[in-house]
């Protein structure tokens, strides 16, 4: 009697294990099930690119005005356009694009990637303070300008 008193209580512990065996198993599925349904399509966010894209254009240049009139106009009512920071730098003269006067102070660092015989309109395009392209001419902006915006900002 005694060893049958003794097999039921070996028997009772191993019960009682696999009890709490299947308890903590259960337990295991229902965190990693809110875990699932909580977070279910929900992408790791990507770290934004501080993307600046910069205008150089000047008051009497006819691709300039049209750019600003047309593809200008399209572009600040974008999405494109809510993600970036845009700035302009624009002169009296095509004669004085390049000069300090016509720069704000925090873009002239730019400046000296530029040529003395580049066209405007003129875009520069920066993201995380790294001059990644510079393009001008009219149908640059369609053509690779604004698919390079595009890109950053995917």
């Amino acid at each position: 009697m005694c060893r049958f008193a003794g097999r039921g209580h070996i028997a009772m512990l191993t019960i009682t294990q696999a009890s709490r065996a299947a308890a903590a198993a259960g337990g295991a599925l229902l965190i990693a099930a809110f875990v699932a349904t909580t977070f279910a399509g929900r992408v790791p966010a990507k770290p934004e690119k501080n993307v600046i894209l910069v205008y150089i254009g000047a008051e009497n240049c006819a691709p300039c005005d049209t750019w600003q009139r047309n593809q200008g106009a399209a572009f600040r009512d974008s999405a494109e356009f809510r993600h970036l920071t845009y700035r302009e730098v624009k002169s009296p003269s095509l004669f004085g694009v390049l000069e300090d006067k016509n720069w704000p102070e925090d873009l002239r660092a730019y400046r000296q990637a530029i040529g003395r015989g580049t066209g405007v309109p003129l875009w520069l395009i920066i993201a995380d303070n790294r001059l990644i392209m510079q393009s001008s001419g009219l149908a640059q902006w369609q053509e690779t300008v604004f698919p390079k915006v595009k890109s950053l900002l995917r």
